[in-house]
Protein backbone atom coordinates (compact mmCIF):
# COMPACT_ATOMS: atom_id res chain seq x y z
CA UNK A 1 0.00 0.00 0.00
CA UNK A 2 1.35 3.71 -1.00
CA UNK A 3 1.84 5.64 2.15
CA UNK A 4 1.80 9.51 2.01
CA UNK A 5 2.84 11.88 4.04
CA UNK A 6 1.32 15.41 5.38
CA UNK A 7 3.63 16.85 8.08
CA UNK A 8 4.31 14.50 10.68
CA UNK A 9 1.31 12.45 9.28
CA UNK A 10 1.33 9.58 6.89
CA UNK A 11 -1.86 8.65 5.83
CA UNK A 12 -2.99 5.27 2.99
CA UNK A 13 -3.31 6.75 -0.72
CA UNK A 14 -6.88 5.18 -1.84
CA UNK A 15 -6.08 5.27 -5.70
CA UNK A 16 -7.06 1.80 -7.04
CA UNK A 17 -8.82 0.97 -3.53
CA UNK A 18 -11.54 2.53 -4.40
CA UNK A 19 -13.98 2.53 -7.42
CA UNK A 20 -12.56 4.39 -10.75
CA UNK A 21 -15.46 7.09 -9.92
CA UNK A 22 -14.85 7.31 -6.60
CA UNK A 23 -11.79 8.57 -7.55
CA UNK A 24 -12.69 11.07 -10.07
CA UNK A 25 -14.76 12.77 -7.50
CA UNK A 26 -12.02 12.63 -5.17
CA UNK A 27 -9.57 13.97 -7.59
CA UNK A 28 -12.33 17.05 -9.00
CA UNK A 29 -13.11 18.15 -5.10
CA UNK A 30 -9.13 18.18 -4.28
CA UNK A 31 -9.18 20.28 -7.31
CA UNK A 32 -12.11 22.64 -5.73
CA UNK A 33 -9.75 22.54 -1.99
CA UNK A 34 -6.82 23.91 -4.08
CA UNK A 35 -8.49 26.29 -6.38
CA UNK A 36 -10.00 28.13 -3.09
CA UNK A 37 -6.61 29.91 -2.06
CA UNK A 38 -5.29 29.96 -5.54
CA UNK A 39 -8.48 32.29 -6.62
CA UNK A 40 -7.80 34.20 -3.18
CA UNK A 41 -11.16 32.83 -2.00
CA UNK A 42 -9.82 31.40 1.26
CA UNK A 43 -10.21 32.17 4.81
CA UNK A 44 -7.17 30.19 6.33
CA UNK A 45 -9.35 26.72 6.42
CA UNK A 46 -12.43 27.87 7.53
CA UNK A 47 -14.52 27.32 4.50
CA UNK A 48 -16.18 24.31 3.65
CA UNK A 49 -16.11 21.88 0.46
CA UNK A 50 -17.70 18.24 0.37
CA UNK A 51 -18.98 16.13 -2.25
CA UNK A 52 -21.00 12.92 -2.96
CA UNK A 53 -19.91 9.69 -3.72
CA UNK A 54 -22.23 6.61 -3.53
CA UNK A 55 -21.61 5.42 -0.58
CA UNK A 56 -21.36 8.75 1.35
CA UNK A 57 -19.77 11.86 1.64
CA UNK A 58 -16.07 13.33 1.10
CA UNK A 59 -15.48 16.22 3.51
CA UNK A 60 -12.65 18.29 4.99
CA UNK A 61 -9.94 16.88 7.05
CA UNK A 62 -9.13 18.41 10.00
CA UNK A 63 -5.81 19.97 10.19
CA UNK A 64 -4.27 20.57 6.18
CA UNK A 65 -4.55 23.71 5.00
CA UNK A 66 -6.63 23.71 1.21
CA UNK A 67 -3.77 23.91 -0.41
CA UNK A 68 -2.54 21.00 0.97
CA UNK A 69 -5.19 18.51 0.58
CA UNK A 70 -5.31 15.47 -1.72
CA UNK A 71 -7.71 12.88 -3.40
CA UNK A 72 -6.66 10.47 -0.48
CA UNK A 73 -6.49 12.57 2.32
CA UNK A 74 -10.14 13.38 1.69
CA UNK A 75 -12.20 11.76 4.86
CA UNK A 76 -15.30 10.03 3.94
CA UNK A 77 -18.42 10.20 6.27
CA UNK A 78 -21.86 9.12 6.18
CA UNK A 79 -24.74 11.55 6.82
CA UNK A 80 -24.56 11.64 10.10
CA UNK A 81 -20.71 12.67 10.04
CA UNK A 82 -19.35 9.23 11.11
CA UNK A 83 -15.85 8.64 10.02
CA UNK A 84 -16.30 5.59 7.81
CA UNK A 85 -12.89 5.17 5.91
CA UNK A 86 -9.28 4.14 6.28
CA UNK A 87 -8.11 7.53 7.51
CA UNK A 88 -5.52 9.11 10.67
CA UNK A 89 -7.75 12.50 10.12
CA UNK A 90 -10.91 13.69 11.59
CA UNK A 91 -13.30 15.89 11.05
CA UNK A 92 -14.82 18.99 12.97
CA UNK A 93 -18.27 17.11 13.07
CA UNK A 94 -19.87 21.08 13.95
CA UNK A 95 -19.22 22.08 10.39
CA UNK A 96 -20.73 19.22 8.72
CA UNK A 97 -24.21 20.12 9.32
CA UNK A 98 -24.81 22.96 7.36
CA UNK A 99 -23.36 20.72 4.11
CA UNK A 100 -25.46 18.11 5.47
CA UNK A 101 -28.26 20.59 5.44
CA UNK A 102 -27.85 21.38 1.44
CA UNK A 103 -27.01 17.58 0.82
CA UNK A 104 -29.99 16.02 2.51
CA UNK A 105 -31.85 18.83 0.77
CA UNK A 106 -31.00 18.87 -2.70
CA UNK A 107 -30.42 15.38 -4.22
CA UNK A 108 -28.82 17.28 -6.97
CA UNK A 109 -26.26 18.91 -4.86
CA UNK A 110 -23.37 16.79 -5.68
CA UNK A 111 -20.81 19.47 -4.63
CA UNK A 112 -21.27 22.41 -2.12
CA UNK A 113 -18.88 25.33 -1.33
CA UNK A 114 -19.18 27.31 1.42
CA UNK A 115 -16.42 30.91 1.64
CA UNK A 116 -16.32 33.64 3.23
CA UNK A 117 -14.64 35.98 0.35
CA UNK A 118 -14.31 39.55 1.95
CA UNK A 119 -15.98 40.60 -1.38
CA UNK A 120 -18.97 38.60 -1.12
CA UNK A 121 -19.00 38.93 2.57
CA UNK A 122 -19.65 43.14 1.74
CA UNK A 123 -22.38 42.08 -0.22
CA UNK A 124 -23.96 40.41 1.76
CA UNK A 125 -23.55 43.18 4.40
CA UNK A 126 -25.66 45.15 2.08
CA UNK A 127 -29.53 45.55 2.56
CA UNK A 128 -30.07 45.66 -1.35
CA UNK A 129 -27.93 42.56 -2.07
CA UNK A 130 -26.35 41.61 -5.36
CA UNK A 131 -27.55 44.26 -7.74
CA UNK A 132 -28.81 43.35 -11.50
CA UNK A 133 -26.35 45.89 -12.83
CA UNK A 134 -23.89 43.61 -14.48
CA UNK A 135 -24.18 40.46 -16.47
CA UNK A 136 -22.58 38.24 -14.00
CA UNK A 137 -25.30 39.25 -11.66
CA UNK A 138 -27.92 38.71 -14.14
CA UNK A 139 -26.59 35.03 -14.91
CA UNK A 140 -26.62 34.61 -11.18
CA UNK A 141 -30.03 36.00 -10.99
CA UNK A 142 -31.59 33.40 -14.01
CA UNK A 143 -29.49 30.34 -12.47
CA UNK A 144 -31.67 30.62 -9.16
CA UNK A 145 -30.02 32.87 -5.91
CA UNK A 146 -31.50 33.02 -2.34
CA UNK A 147 -30.67 34.56 0.68
CA UNK A 148 -30.27 33.78 3.87
CA UNK A 149 -30.87 35.84 6.94
CA UNK A 150 -28.17 35.33 9.70
CA UNK A 151 -29.26 33.69 12.31
CA UNK A 152 -26.05 33.06 14.59
CA UNK A 153 -22.52 30.76 13.56
CA UNK A 154 -24.45 27.84 11.52
CA UNK A 155 -22.61 24.59 13.06
CA UNK A 156 -25.35 23.37 14.85
CA UNK A 157 -28.04 20.91 13.87
CA UNK A 158 -30.97 23.00 14.79
CA UNK A 159 -29.67 25.33 12.08
CA UNK A 160 -30.66 23.05 9.30
CA UNK A 161 -33.81 23.84 8.77
CA UNK A 162 -33.28 27.30 7.99
CA UNK A 163 -31.06 26.98 5.51
CA UNK A 164 -32.79 24.34 3.68
CA UNK A 165 -35.68 26.94 3.72
CA UNK A 166 -33.35 29.34 1.80
CA UNK A 167 -32.03 27.08 0.15
CA UNK A 168 -35.46 25.95 -1.69
CA UNK A 169 -35.99 23.51 -4.53
CA UNK A 170 -34.20 25.62 -7.28
CA UNK A 171 -31.61 27.83 -5.83
CA UNK A 172 -28.56 26.88 -6.67
CA UNK A 173 -26.81 29.56 -5.19
CA UNK A 174 -27.70 31.11 -1.49
CA UNK A 175 -25.48 34.44 -0.12
CA UNK A 176 -25.33 34.13 3.43
CA UNK A 177 -26.07 37.77 5.27
CA UNK A 178 -23.00 38.64 6.88
CA UNK A 179 -21.38 35.79 6.31
CA UNK A 180 -20.55 34.61 2.61
CA UNK A 181 -21.57 32.35 -0.17
CA UNK A 182 -22.68 28.68 -0.19
CA UNK A 183 -23.04 27.07 -4.47
CA UNK A 184 -23.99 23.68 -5.04
CA UNK A 185 -23.60 21.42 -8.36
CA UNK A 186 -24.51 18.57 -9.64
CA UNK A 187 -20.50 18.56 -11.02
CA UNK A 188 -17.70 20.26 -9.33
CA UNK A 189 -17.48 22.21 -12.37
CA UNK A 190 -20.95 23.57 -11.56
CA UNK A 191 -20.46 24.97 -8.22
CA UNK A 192 -17.02 26.26 -9.27
CA UNK A 193 -18.10 28.39 -11.88
CA UNK A 194 -21.57 29.54 -9.69
CA UNK A 195 -18.90 31.11 -7.23
CA UNK A 196 -17.01 32.28 -9.55
CA UNK A 197 -19.74 34.32 -11.42
CA UNK A 198 -20.80 35.38 -8.30
CA UNK A 199 -17.80 36.88 -6.80
CA UNK A 200 -17.47 38.66 -10.10
CA UNK A 201 -20.71 40.00 -9.81
CA UNK A 202 -19.69 41.38 -6.48
CA UNK A 203 -16.66 42.44 -7.22
CA UNK A 204 -18.22 44.82 -10.17
CA UNK A 205 -20.87 45.83 -7.81
CA UNK A 206 -18.36 47.27 -5.07
CA UNK A 207 -15.96 49.06 -7.83
CA UNK A 208 -19.52 50.22 -9.62
CA UNK A 209 -20.41 51.84 -5.63
CA UNK A 210 -17.20 53.03 -4.96
CA UNK A 211 -17.56 55.96 -7.38
CA UNK A 212 -19.55 59.17 -5.61
CA UNK A 213 -21.10 60.09 -8.82
CA UNK A 214 -23.89 59.20 -10.97
CA UNK A 215 -26.89 56.45 -10.38
CA UNK A 216 -26.11 52.81 -11.26
CA UNK A 217 -27.96 51.63 -14.11
CA UNK A 218 -29.98 48.72 -13.00
CA UNK A 219 -31.29 45.80 -15.98
CA UNK A 220 -34.96 45.77 -16.65
CA UNK A 221 -37.15 43.10 -15.61
CA UNK A 222 -37.36 42.08 -19.50
CA UNK A 223 -33.07 42.22 -19.83
CA UNK A 224 -33.30 39.72 -16.58
CA UNK A 225 -35.78 37.36 -17.87
CA UNK A 226 -33.67 36.82 -21.31
CA UNK A 227 -30.73 36.01 -19.55
CA UNK A 228 -32.68 32.53 -18.56
CA UNK A 229 -32.65 31.44 -22.41
CA UNK A 230 -28.73 32.93 -21.97
CA UNK A 231 -28.29 30.71 -19.41
CA UNK A 232 -29.45 27.83 -21.94
CA UNK A 233 -27.33 28.50 -24.07
CA UNK A 234 -24.33 28.54 -21.23
CA UNK A 235 -25.41 25.52 -20.01
CA UNK A 236 -25.84 23.47 -23.92
CA UNK A 237 -22.25 24.51 -24.44
CA UNK A 238 -23.87 26.61 -27.26
CA UNK A 239 -20.59 29.16 -28.03
CA UNK A 240 -18.66 28.78 -24.95
CA UNK A 241 -15.69 26.66 -23.26
CA UNK A 242 -15.85 24.34 -19.98
CA UNK A 243 -13.16 25.96 -18.66
CA UNK A 244 -12.76 22.78 -15.52
CA UNK A 245 -10.15 20.74 -17.90
CA UNK A 246 -8.03 23.77 -18.55
CA UNK A 247 -8.23 24.31 -14.34
CA UNK A 248 -7.30 21.02 -14.02
CA UNK A 249 -4.21 21.42 -16.45
CA UNK A 250 -3.15 24.45 -14.50
CA UNK A 251 -3.64 22.82 -10.89
CA UNK A 252 -0.96 19.70 -12.10
CA UNK A 253 1.29 22.46 -14.04
CA UNK A 254 1.81 24.27 -10.36
CA UNK A 255 1.47 21.21 -7.96
CA UNK A 256 0.02 17.99 -9.11
CA UNK A 257 0.33 16.47 -5.59
CA UNK A 258 -3.59 16.97 -5.31
CA UNK A 259 -4.48 14.03 -7.62
CA UNK A 260 -2.24 11.51 -4.76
Amino acid sequence: MTTLKLGDISYPSVKGKVSDEEWNIRVNTAALFRLIPLMGWDDLSMQLVSARVSDGFLFVPNGPLFEEVTASSLVKINMEGEVISDTPFGIVKSTWYPMKAVHEAREDANFVIHTHDDIIAAVACNTEGLLPISQSAAFAWADGLGYHTYDGVETYEEKMPSLQHSLGATNNAVILRNHGLLTIGYEASHAFMRHYNIRKACNIQMMAQSFRYGELVNFSQDMLDSFKYELGRVQQGDGTTNPWPGLLRKLTGLDPSFMD
